[in-house]
């Protein structure tokens, strides 16, 4: 099973570099072990890893970039901050509707006491 979703993964990478002449074979070995090593060293799960992938092969400049495991093994932490869902891509200004919000209803009791400030 993992095999046809590392297969998969080369798929996506060969769609997205958009050349007419296909990338070489990669050697399948090497793949399965970076994700192996994804998994089992750097505690992330297969959902992870392919959401992940995802993210990479919808931006136009990583999906050119990260074109094996073992590259988006090396840029995670990288492409976490950069490809997080939360950060927008827009430069435009915009008025941001939780600045002018009233917190004094929040409940701090969660947050550990050295994060309260």
């Amino acid at each position: 099973m993992a095999l046809e979703k590392i297969i998969a993964l080369y798929e996506q990478a060969a769609e997205c570099d958009g050349e007419v002449v296909r990338p070489k074979e990669p050697n399948w070995t090497a793949w399965a072990n970076e994700i192996r090593l994804m998994c089992v060293q750097d505690g992330r799960t297969h959902k992870q890893i392919c959401e992940m992938y995802s993210r990479v092969s919808r931006d136009p400049f990583w999906c050119r970039n990260v074109l094996s495991p073992s590259k988006l093994r090396e840029k995670w932490d990288e492409l976490s901050l950069r490809l997080s869902p939360s950060v927008s891509t827009h430069t435009e200004k915009r008025e941001d509707p939780y600045f002018k919000a009233s917190y004094d209803n929040v409940d701090y009791s969660q947050i550990p006491a050295g994060f309260r400030g």
